[in-house]
């Protein structure tokens, strides 16, 4: 079982294409493991979650204003790491984005459901690199949990007890890191914690030598890192998010300290979303159509509020659902109980002909995100006839929505009206 980390957009006007790439994800028999919708993020949520996936995944689409910062800064994370990395671009973007050596392909934002062999074979060279199954971690540390410190000295000698009490209090071996030889290079001491620390908190105001390398170093080794400044003048890079840059942490107050590394640590120690059920993804990528904007800075505007999140077992629910649970399949029931009352009188083959000329009449008329999103979802239900798969049809038909009704009535494909009527419960 290979786990790739899933780099993708959250936009509501790219959820087909996240769902045409969640798909075919799943089908070349490996299991994502990304972010859902939060209202915030750091870079050591990130690096963690790269961690322990097997490679990575990206989807970049376009954007007047460029491609996105927060996607491109995921994959700069997978080079860092020098993880197995395939990269999907939309094919308006400009070249010269992504080093030439990393494995890429373009796609249609209007046709990339025409460009699936070239997709999936992508995956499939990804998946063979990745090998089956992964190497695991070699060695893993058997000891508890540890957090280097580095650059203490840019803080007063009581605050920076300050932070190594919250660390111990977290549950984490503090290290300082000051401490740790490393001028010599048969000290295999500094080469240990380089492979093994779990989290590294620096801060960013010194100026030491040996807080520099151990930055560097361990940076370069993608360790997590929280970095913090006290400084109220610190220069912010524009080039790249904030999310990602030191966060300010008032050094004179303890209580500052407690706030603002409780919440950095909380982010560093959420889970991602990691599933290997494709009607998961499916629902995933669907409510990113309808879900209201969250308010927080991450990605801001662009973010989706999830109607229904799958974290291993647990299920946060806003919304209507009507069953939730790892055992609930009450949206399957649904689209069965319909296809019994109509599946006798059904001609799977000439429906598959009938949604394929709705398809064609859609394509000419789709310009808005959601009627693109419907002629992906008509495709899909066509390809789902010609498997004799009917209630896989009627869920299709389902997310294609009233515009994809309105459309059949109007090239009077008669089955197709019917089977959308049905799904759409008029």
């Amino acid at each position: 079982m290979q786990i790739v980390y899933w780099a993708h957009s959250y936009r509501d006007e790219d959820a087909p294409v996240n769902k045409h790439f969640g798909i075919l994800i799943e089908a070349a028999g490996m299991v994502v493991n990304f972010d859902p919708p939060s209202k915030s993020v750091n870079s050591a949520k990130l690096e963690r979650n790269l961690l322990v996936s097997d490679g990575m995944v990206a989807v970049l689409t376009w954007r007047s204003s460029g491609p996105s910062q927060y996607i491109l800064y995921e994959i700069g994370l997978a080079l860092r790491a020098r993880k197995p990395l395939a990269v999907f671009l939309d094919d308006r973007l400009p070249d010269g984005i992504i080093p030439p050596r990393v494995l890429q392909r373009r796609f249609s934002s209007r046709t990339y459901f025409h460009q699936i062999r070239e997709h999936s074979h992508a995956l499939r060279v990804l998946k063979e690199y990745i090998g089956d199954p992964p190497p695991v971690r070699y060695q893993p540390s058997a000891g508890q949990r540890s957090c280097g410190l580095v650059g203490l000295d840019g803080i007063s000698a009581n605050r920076a007890e300050d932070f190594r009490q919250f660390v111990a209090n977290r549950g984490y071996r503090p290290v300082d890191m000051s401490t740790v030889e490393t001028s010599n290079p048969l000290s295999f001491e500094a080469f240990e914690y380089a492979a093994s620390l779990d989290l590294l908190l620096a801060c960013a105001d010194s100026s030491a030598r040996e807080a520099n390398f151990w930055k560097g170093t361990l940076a370069s080794a993608l360790v997590p890192t929280i970095t913090f400044t006290s400084a109220h003048a610190y220069p912010v890079d524009n080039r790249f998010p904030r999310e990602f840059q030191p966060c300010w942490v008032d050094a004179s107050a303890a209580e500052s300290i407690g706030t603002v590394l409780g919440a950095e640590f909380g982010l560093f120690e959420q889970d991602f979303l990691a599933t290997s059920d494709q009607k998961a993804i499916e629902r995933y990528t669907q409510t990113l159509v309808s879900a209201g904007t969250l308010n927080g800075q991450y990605e801001s505007g662009t973010r989706r509020e999830i109607v229904e999140v799958v974290m291993g077992d647990q299920y946060n629910v806003s919304g209507q659902a009507g069953a939730i649970g790892p055992a609930a399949h009450a949206h399957d029931m649904t689209f069965q109980q319909i296809w019994n009352q109509m599946g006798s009188q059904t001609d799977l083959a000439a429906l598959a002909g009938e949604l394929a000329m709705l398809r064609a009449a859609m394509e000419k008329e789709a310009n808005q995100p959601f009627e693109k999103f419907a002629v992906g979802a008509v495709a899909a239900a066509e390809e789902s006839a010609r498997q004799k798969d009917g209630p896989k049809v009627i869920e299709y038909l389902k997310s294609a929505g009233k515009w994809a009704f309105s459309i059949a009535e109007k090239i009077g494909v008669g089955l197709a009206k019917d089977a959308l009527k049905a799904s759409l419960g008029l």
